[in-house]
């Protein structure tokens, strides 16, 4: 009982907690009378979003279901996979080829310097046979293994401004270029600059025809050209003309100046566009050429493509693989709608679909299995339940 004779009895430690607290909010809160003296401060911003669907997060937006209707099989999964297998394509591996005297061109090429100055050259025939025709337009790709263009050193070894032509010489390019930044010998800024420049692939190939009609001492050559070869945006957005190489050195394997490789340099040198786009993986394509189908010489054994019979393929041999471990190959192939040949997308399609039809019939037996048990439950629960009466 708090109360004595009838009255509330005292309590000290509430009573200084009142206390304490009419003192903190008078300093707090300032005095009415004194409020045309104290001007009011504004009160601090709220932290809160304002109230438009944006920032509610309450705008209209499609929200698929994965229904058993959506995840099933799709027909257009093995039409990926169909399109890819109707490409035609030949693969001959000339790494080891010999020239006419016997001699190893992979020997030759690992010799110091050879892959710069080619002395003395060394060219390989192969005979090649197509046991298909190859329809429609022709394309012609080299194909390295175990060469690894996504390191992260090799992408970064570049100078995009060289390449746009913003720096003809004048300007020091970028560190990443180095040890292949500056000539050692002149001094000069080397145009252009890093790894990737340096490495250009510089075999050259010609490609002949034996006409069993024409006798089999005529080869007629196949027309190609290096036109078109690279894609248009690279062309147009990250490669330029250089008007002036005055004091600057071409890379140090190059065996021609830029100048001299293409006049339009670089926009115009499409081998070296098509180089510089770097593959993510170790064994990778390049195209080459695009064969010509209505040019005069194709008239009557190429226009409708490439017919099945003996080749000879003439090989410029000068890079060298060894280093690295690598091979390399000639590559004649056709596309379809869908591109060429990669049937890795067709084939991911249908385990996917063919992974889900599986999925879908096991849930499909657990829902009808556990309807049974909810309904024998529900069963037994009404068998078990009994009126009573009171």
């Amino acid at each position: 009982n708090n109360s004595i004779d009838g009255r509330e009895q005292a309590h000290p430690t509430r009573d200084a907690s009142a206390l304490f607290w009419r003192a903190a909010t008078a300093a707090a809160v300032p005095d009415a009378d004194a409020g045309a003296d104290n001007e009011e401060k504004p009160s601090p911003p709220l932290r809160k979003p304002s109230d438009s669907k944006f920032h509610q997060q309450k705008l209209p937006a499609w929200q698929p279901l994965l229904t058993a209707r959506r995840r099933g099989f799709r027909t257009h999964r093995a039409v990926l996979f169909t399109a890819s297998q109707s490409v035609k394509e030949a693969e001959f591996n000339y790494t080891n080829c010999r020239d006419a005297s016997g001699i190893s061109c992979l020997e030759q090429a690992n010799k110091p310097d050879y892959y710069r100055w080619l002395r003395p050259p060394c060219v390989c025939n192969m005979s090649i046979h197509l046991p298909d025709n190859l329809t429609g337009q022709v394309f012609a790709y080299y194909a390295l293994t175990n060469f690894y263009q996504n390191h992260r050193r090799y992408v970064k070894s570049r100078d995009d401004s060289q390449l746009l032509g913003w720096k003809p010489g004048s300007e020091e390019p970028l560190q990443d270029c180095s040890p292949y930044r500056q000539d050692p010998g002149s001094g000069s800024w080397i145009l252009p600059c890093g790894a990737i420049a340096n490495s250009l692939f510089n075999d050259t190939f010609q490609l002949f025809y034996h006409s069993p009609t024409a006798g089999a001492d005529l080869a007629v050559e196949v027309p190609w050209t290096s036109r078109g070869i690279s894609w248009a945006s690279d062309r147009e957005r990250k490669f330029g003309r250089v008007n002036n190489f005055t004091g600057t050195s071409k890379p140090p394997n190059w065996r021609l100046s830029p100048e001299q490789r293409s006049a339009d340099s670089f926009q115009g040198d499409e081998e070296l566009i098509v180089w510089m786009r770097t593959a993510a993986l170790p064994s990778f394509r390049k195209l080459h050429r695009i064969v010509l189908h209505n040019a005069s010489s194709a008239a009557d054994w190429f226009k409708d493509g490439l017919p099945s019979g003996n080749y000879t393929l003439l090989v410029n041999y000068a890079y060298p693989v060894n280093a690295f471990s690598g091979t390399k190959s000639f590559v004649l192939t056709t596309s379809s709608w869908s591109g060429g040949r990669n049937p890795a997308l067709g084939i991911i399609y249908m385990v996917v679909g063919c992974l889900h039809i599986v999925l879908g019939a096991l849930f499909v037996v657990i829902h009808i299995q556990a309807s049974k048990n909810l309904r024998s439950s529900n069963n037994e629960d009404q068998q078990t339940i009994r009126p009573v009466f009171l």
